[in-house]
């Protein structure tokens, strides 16, 4: 889609970023159903070079970046991705906010003894087929498996480890 980017403070007007937020409102996930905003960090060096970088997809953005978005608390992926930056490392990071009921379905691979998952599969086919090619148009990415990675917490963490190994020509970093 060709979806305007709308700078964080825009978007969370109330909220404090350290470096540079995108987000892709309401992009829709036909493996899944719904719609949901993607947030992109992009790092220092983006806006004035032509450097391409590797991305890494994390689930539960609304935690990754803004403790007033954050349901659990603030993870500060952009603070240290922006200290990172002075040692050299850089890398776009796209947030995957949660469904919040959709949560557990969504990020369990296969269905657990109390009906809750089973989704997992939908939702990587969501970042796999709908969303990184999206990214990787939209951004100077290197789309290689070598330069892409996935990572999580908790649940986020499960369908992280199932996405590297049942995807693993995809992702080579996984956290």
């Amino acid at each position: 889609p060709d979806t305007e980017l709308l700078d964080y403070a825009t978007y969370a007007p109330t909220g404090k970023v350290a470096g540079m937020i995108k987000v892709l409102p309401q992009l829709y996930s036909p493996q899944l159903n719904n719609w949901r905003d993607i947030l992109i960090y992009l790092p220092p060096g983006y806006q004035s070079g032509q450097q391409y970088y590797p991305v890494l997809y994390m689930h539960d953005g609304q935690n990754l970046f803004d403790v007033t978005t954050s349901y659990s608390g603030e993870w500060f992926v952009d603070e240290t991705l922006e200290q990172l930056s002075n040692e050299g490392l850089e890398a776009i990071v796209v947030g995957i906010p949660n469904m919040g009921d959709e949560r557990m379905n969504e990020y369990g691979p296969f269905v657990n003894v109390l009906g809750q998952g089973g989704r997992g599969e939908a939702y990587v086919g969501f970042i796999i087929e709908t969303l990184k090619p999206l990214i990787d148009s939209r951004f100077r990415t290197l789309p290689d498996r070598a330069h892409t990675g996935i990572m999580g917490s908790s649940m986020g963490g499960l369908i992280s480890l199932y996405a590297g190994f049942r995807y693993s020509q995809v992702f080579s970093i996984i956290g």
